[in-house]
């Protein structure tokens, strides 16, 4: 059956597309954008448990965003396509494409990944933006991830509210489309394969006289689960660019209806009549012009912080113990250092830098328990006459160990925060060209 909404969007951009001759904003303020990509991964699992990856894929993204049609009306298009260049023998998964007969025959992908409609009215008042259809999404509680060669995205409504230092922000999310799958959009569900209606998203970001920021944030995926966080930062200025910057984020989450899974998931999740976790995070950085170190602290405390919104969600958490899996299991305790910047000193101030060590050596329910992470990210962008063209090499190194008490724990979860070990080396090759 055809999606209402599709038409809806076909008719109404189809209209505003025709009436743009006599409003000049639409075009004259617009950004189209034309990438290709390249991405080589190949990963292990340092003979633990984790995937086995060795991929080279390529991507294409063209995108129109336009400026408001008669101060009032915008539209925002991209669509995307890929495929594989070799997918090695010994790879057990592929994680930009979808496997279709076998991991080293993949399916390749072609897809809207944005077809959105905005109107907003701005006044004296503030500003009102409403949006409707498919785009990516930005929350602290829940994203689209865009680590892939092609985005995941979501369909569904928004409204913002914008006045001085305050904005006030809503979503209602309906359906879901993987970062590695083709489709207009698929429904969200369970581990069960139990439909979700929706999820919920709201959000207040305030920025204080004193220059504190203030963000607050509730989801909610309907019968399912909820999660809300409270995060609060400000920097200190020292002089000549240097300064100290500090945030502290208190968070919880909780299972919210007859759809939560209280029978477990099998390989991710044991079975709990209550579901509830909290966490508290700590960060403080001193950062220059052309360099930045800090420190981050993590606790968790309740039940596991590692259940998603829905069955295909990609996995959000609005903490510095969200690295390559989570740093979330209860009574785990993190600690992370940073650091990072660019070459200015040796002329070059395009190449940068970022380093992070992360360790936690507790978790109830684990004996022998111990997670580590080291990631280092080197990025180029060039300028001049391939200037929009970049290059970055993630080498990351995340190992999990620890064995079920047999009591508190009955087997070793394989979910965000399980039991896991994943070495990888990213070549990211991104080319935009901007019309």
């Amino acid at each position: 059956m055809r999606n209402p909404l599709n038409g809806y969007l076909a008719g109404l951009a189809g209209c505003l597309l025709a009436g743009t001759a006599g409003a000049a904003g639409f075009v004259d303020d617009s950004v189209t954008t034309l990438r290709y990509s390249q991405f080589y991964w190949k990963e292990n699992n340092g003979d633990g448990v984790g995937p086995t990856r060795n991929e080279w894929v390529q991507g294409a993204q063209f995108s129109f965003s336009s400026g408001w049609y008669r101060d009032w009306l915008g539209l925002d298009y991209s669509y995307g396509l890929a495929d594989d260049l070799n997918v090695g023998g010994n790879a057990t998964s592929i994680s930009n494409l979808e496997p279709d007969d076998s991991v080293q025959s993949p399916h390749g992908l072609a897809k809207p990944l944005e077809a959105y409609l905005r109107g907003r009215l701005a006044g004296d008042a503030g500003e009102l933006v409403l949006g409707g259809g498919k785009k990516i999404r930005r929350y602290a509680q829940y994203h689209d991830d865009t680590s892939r060669i092609l985005p995941a995205s979501t369909r569904g409504f928004d409204l913002d509210y914008r006045v001085k230092g305050l904005l006030l922000r809503y979503s209602r999310i309906d359906q879901f489309t993987p970062r590695n799958e083709n489709g207009w959009g698929d429904d969200l569900t369970n581990f069960r394969g139990e439909r979700i209606d929706a999820l919920h998203l709201g959000a207040l970001d305030w920025r204080l006289p004193t220059g504190t920021r203030l963000l607050a944030e509730y989801a909610e995926a309907e019968d399912y689960l909820r999660a809300a966080s409270l995060k609060l930062e400000h920097s200190l200025e020292l002089s000549e660019g240097r300064a100290l910057d500090f945030h502290a984020t208190h968070g919880m989450q909780q299972d919210a209806g007859s759809r939560f899974e209280q029978e477990g998931v099998r390989g991710l999740y044991q079975a709990e009549t209550r579901h509830d976790a909290r966490y508290l995070d700590l960060s403080a950085k001193y950062r220059t012009p052309n360099y930045y170190a800090g420190l981050t602290w993590n606790r968790v405390r309740g039940d596991d912080f590692d259940r998603l919104f829905f069955s295909k969600d990609h996995g959000t958490w609005n903490s510095s113990a969200k690295l390559f899996y989570y740093f979330g299991l209860e009574d785990e305790e993190m600690f992370k250092l940073v650091g990072g910047g660019n070459f200015s000193a040796l002329g070059l101030p395009q190449l940068r830098l970022d380093l992070h060590y992360a360790f936690s050596d507790h978790a109830a329910g684990y004996e022998g328990f111990s997670r580590r992470e080291f990631q280092s990210l080197l990025q180029y962008g060039f300028d001049g006459l391939f200037k929009g063209l970049s290059l970055v090499w993630l080498h990351n190194e995340f190992h999990t160990k620890g064995t079920p008490d047999g009591v508190q724990r009955t087997s070793a979860s394989r979910g965000p925060a399980g039991i896991l070990t994943h070495n990888a080396e990213r070549v990211y090759l991104n080319y935009v060209y901007r019309f």
